[in-house]
């Protein structure tokens, strides 16, 4: 319906036409503002992303430029410091008994060698060919005073305790100190009860013996006293075996046994002579063997002169036939000497060591142990460490890295402080240990435990 008074409107063909033409219009005219839009995004994007790889030289040496040094510091320490050098050391016996077995008196007298019984110098013995019919040790037994060694030809070879060596058959009638000697061993474990004169071999000395011979299991000898080739008299009891040479059956080593008696072990260190003017006697020494975990200590007694000559101790030849290798020589393990007697049975002593060519020299140092070195340390080669010096309390200590020498030859460390602010303050180095070295301000109170030091290298 049209209302009164208004025009009448009606559409036709041609406006529907210019309506399209004008949405066709303003679709192409908003793709185009979002094409710009777009554009313009990407450049911005892209401008960002190039401005991250444009840089100013400033910006380029700034980036380039090394980083701001650091400081590496350690703390000032209070403790106690112990210099020492450390060395290799030989362990070894002081005194060793070289043992040299002769025939039975029973064995000399079939082949017409040796001299009766009677306690003639030459003894019942004989040099002639002895085999071992019986072995009762193995090296590293401890042995004590009356105990049996082996079995000799089919007689006993026994150790008892006696400074005096074995030179002659002991016989009723005899008197000397070795009879003395034979009377206080049987004493000990009670075969001889007394009755005769000290040093006398009487009827009381004869029925201990026979009683000690029985209770080996032996026959006593048939002139009632004991022949030099049945006994070895060691200085003191108990004693270490070292080494057996040889086993039943066969024939002995030269020599049979090596004894090394009580308390006998010695050890020398071998300094290197570079350390020479810092170790002198009566400095304190520590003992570690990394074999057997063993620590001991002791005192240098003696400080001796460049050498490559490997330290032994004293070698004495004992039995009877110690008495022809005294002069011949010996083909055992251990060296021996010469004889030092002409009587049958008499110590040969020899001491030192042989020389190693091209070894590199060392200065023997003499160690006292300060307790009884232990039987397990025999022939290890130990560590020896030799304190030259001792603070007598805390003192202050810094890293050695901490120290700085001038070419005048004082020296100085570099305390940190806050805010980066650095001291120098001069200082007096001591003894070293463990990569610390004491240090006292030539200024009291300038350097304390706790402080920041800087640290070179």
């Amino acid at each position: 319906m049209t209302q009164l008074g208004s025009p009448s409107t009606q559409s036709g063909p041609s406006d529907d036409g210019r309506q399209a033409v004008r949405g066709s219009r303003l679709a192409r005219r908003c793709r185009a503002l979002a094409w710009v839009a777009g554009g313009a995004a990407l450049l911005a994007i892209g401008g960002l992303i190039g401005s991250s790889f444009v840089k100013s030289p400033q910006q380029i040496a700034a980036d380039t430029a090394a980083p701001p040094p650091t400081v590496t510091t350690a703390k000032v320490v209070s403790q106690v410091l112990t210099s020492s050098v450390q060395m290799r050391g030989v362990v070894y016996p002081a005194t060793q008994y070289d043992v040299y077995p002769s025939a039975p008196e029973s064995d000399a007298a079939a082949s017409g060698t040796g001299s009766p019984a009677g306690g003639s110098a030459a003894g019942g013995g004989s040099t002639g060919p002895v085999y071992i019919s019986g072995l009762d040790v193995t090296a590293g037994k401890t042995i004590s005073n009356g105990e049996q060694l082996a079995e000799i030809d089919g007689e006993p070879l026994f150790a008892l305790a006696g400074r005096v060596p074995a030179w002659r058959d002991m016989t009723p009638g005899e008197s000397g100190p070795d009879v003395a000697e034979l009377q206080k061993a049987l004493a000990s474990p009670g075969y001889y009860q007394g009755g005769d004169t000290p040093g006398y071999f009487g009827t009381a000395t004869q029925d201990a013996v026979s009683l000690y011979y029985e209770h080996l299991g032996y026959t006593p000898p048939a002139t009632g006293g004991v022949p030099m080739a049945d006994v070895i008299f060691l200085p003191s009891t108990p004693a270490k075996v070292i080494a057996v040479n040889g086993a039943q059956g066969q024939q002995p080593g030269q020599p049979f046994l090596e004894i090394a008696a009580r308390g006998s072990l010695a050890l020398t260190g071998e300094l290197p002579p570079a350390y020479a003017a810092q170790v002198k006697p009566g400095l304190k020494v520590k003992i570690f063997d990394e074999v057997t975990g063993i620590h001991a200590a002791g005192t240098i007694t003696d400080v001796g002169t460049a050498t490559t000559i490997t330290p032994t101790g004293a070698i004495v030849n004992v039995g009877g036939g110690s008495a022809s290798v005294g002069s011949a020589g010996s083909t055992g393990s251990a060296s021996t000497g010469t004889a030092g007697s002409t009587n049958s049975g008499s110590a040969a002593n020899s001491s030192g060591g042989a020389a190693n060519a091209g070894a590199t020299p060392f200065i023997p140092l003499a160690v006292q142990p300060s307790k009884t070195l232990p039987a397990a340390l025999n022939g290890e080669n130990v560590l020896v460490t030799v304190e030259t010096g001792r603070t007598e309390g805390p003192v202050l200590t810094v890293p050695v890295a901490a120290i700085v020498t001038t070419g005048s030859g004082t020296s100085y460390v570099t305390v940190a402080g806050a805010h980066g602010k650095q001291t120098q303050v001069p200082v007096t180095p001591g003894i070293s240990e463990n990569g610390y070295v004491q240090v006292t301000p030539v200024t009291a109170g300038k350097l304390a435990a706790g402080d920041s030091v800087v640290v070179t290298g």
